[in-house]
């Protein structure tokens, strides 16, 4: 072949290979702005004002404010993990405080990037005494373009907020008095409130399932996995005026059967929901920008267990929200055939056994680009529906285990699709600490938009996930 032939069709195949790349990505832009534009709408800017922060019914107070009434009891606790198993601990201690008539002295949210994990009970004491902010008010005054002096490393890498911040404590408090704490380190504590060793009963857990507590002599059991139960009537007898308890979380770690000590327990776990107002501006603009009908989904697969079932989350996420739409399991079977690059899967009736087939590996390692086109076809148009899915994933977009999701409702939407409704949280600061809360309230914004949706369907074992099918229920009174 003469070299000049050769260099014109090489030019040519060059040309034509550079052509089909301008028509995919020219395809999938126009995908892209057709869903936007058909999903979302043009809302008014959203007014954050940081004045607001305390205005939930129940206003925390100030450090100074605090004072212990003489001839009142009280109970605390220690919390640690994130911020459901802190929750979990909260509405432990409010009905413990409640069946043992005493007030609670409740430590704040620990807002972190790096929670503190459980250990036994004097760790844990170290632990939050490190992690107090007390006498160290000065780090945030420190310009950014300094060197921040040692002590106030990793200022801004967590945050303090009290209960009555985030939640509306007035509906569930009045049997009982709440004292918010600003921080759990003991020696704040004991300080500030002059305490001596002789005032405080404290109960040391070595095991995060040692201590279990009964409100009835008959209704201990022996299949729990608690290694120690503590009768109610027994706490009731220690006469010193503070009631230490190291770890309160796991939601069987109250048993209980007195009516009126269940009823109060409902009652608490009801009152869970964010009453942040503005949170829940934020989250209701997203709602809004969805179009306000959309599914929503919850899938964590970032650690531990949930990492390596992945691929099982991801399939039974799927599954069920393809029946909340009404797909049959032939359909959907042929959905995983046709979306996971995967035409070797029987979808056949013998082979059919109610469940779609496992075999998704494909979809786990596509490397095609996604091009979010709504489908055409009249008989899988519902999967049009807007996808609304709350994760732990840092890039959901691209993450390879979400392809087939993304590939079935091409409507899917995550959190960092809407930047704009984020952004004003930044003004948002912490009221013991000033640090801006922006980064630690995401999950947050995520749970309330994935309640707000027509169906919930979540991670198995999350507490998030609980979480965020209890605030379903909820919004939509059931």
């Amino acid at each position: 072949m003469h070299l000049f032939d050769y260099r014109n069709r090489v030019h040519h195949t060059s040309r034509r290979r550079l052509l089909r790349r301008y028509l995919c990505v020219a395809f999938v832009s126009f995908g892209i702005a057709y869903c936007v534009l058909t999903t979302t709408r043009t809302h008014p800017p959203l007014s954050i004002n940081p004045a607001t922060n305390d205005e939930v019914q129940d206003a925390y107070h100030q450090p100074t404010q605090l004072r212990l009434s003489p001839g009142r009891k009280y109970l605390t606790y220690l919390p640690h993990s994130g911020f459901h198993n802190q929750r979990i601990a909260f509405e432990n201690a409010l009905v413990l405080s409640f069946a043992l008539g005493r007030t609670l002295l409740a430590p704040p949210i620990h807002l972190a990037h790096k929670p503190i994990r459980y250990v036994a009970f004097d760790t844990l004491v170290r632990h939050h005494e490190i992690s107090t902010k007390a006498g160290l008010e000065h780090c945030i005054q420190v310009p950014s373009y300094l060197s921040r002096p040692l002590e106030c490393l990793g200022y801004s890498e967590s945050s303090f907020v009290p209960w009555g911040w985030l939640v509306n404590l007035s509906a569930i408090v009045e049997p009982i008095h709440v004292v918010q704490l600003p921080n759990a380190s003991q020696a704040w504590f004991r300080e500030h409130f002059r305490l001596r060793d002789n005032d405080i009963f404290t109960l040391r857990d070595s095991s995060p399932y040692q201590f279990r507590f009964l409100d009835t002599v008959n209704s201990s059991g022996q299949h729990s996995r608690y290694s120690q139960d503590i009768q109610l009537s027994q706490l009731a007898t220690v006469h010193h005026p503070i009631l230490q308890i190291g770890t309160l979380f796991g939601t069987s770690r109250l048993r209980l059967q007195d009516p009126v000590n269940l009823a109060y327990q409902r009652s608490v776990r009801q009152s869970m929901t964010f009453a942040n107002r503005n949170l829940l501006a934020v989250a209701e603009s997203i709602v809004l920008a969805l179009g306000g009908y959309f599914l929503g989904a919850h899938i964590r697969l970032r650690d531990g267990y949930f990492k390596s079932e992945a691929e099982r989350t991801v399939k039974s996420v799927w599954g069920n929200l393809l029946q909340n739409v009404r797909s049959s399991a032939a359909e959907a079977c042929r959905l995983e055939r046709n979306f996971s690059g995967l035409p070797a899967i029987d979808c056949s009736e013998s082979f059919w056994n109610g469940n779609c087939s496992l075999m998704i590996n494909a979809s786990f390692t596509a490397e095609q680009p996604e091009c979010r086109i709504p489908h055409q076809h009249d008989k899988i148009s519902p999967l049009n529906t807007p996808l609304y899915v709350a994760t732990d994933l840092r890039q959901p977009r691209s993450h390879r285990g979400l392809h087939l999701l993304r590939q079935t409702f091409p409507r899917t939407f995550f959190l960092g699709d809407f930047p704009q409704e984020i952004r004003t949280l930044y003004s948002l600061k912490g009221p013991y600490d000033s640090v801006t809360l922006q980064p630690f309230l995401l999950p947050f914004i995520d749970a309330i938009v994935a309640a707000k949706a027509l169906v919930f369907v979540g991670t198995q074992g999350s507490t998030f996930s609980q979480f965020v099918t209890n605030l379903w229920h909820t919004y939509h009174s059931l």
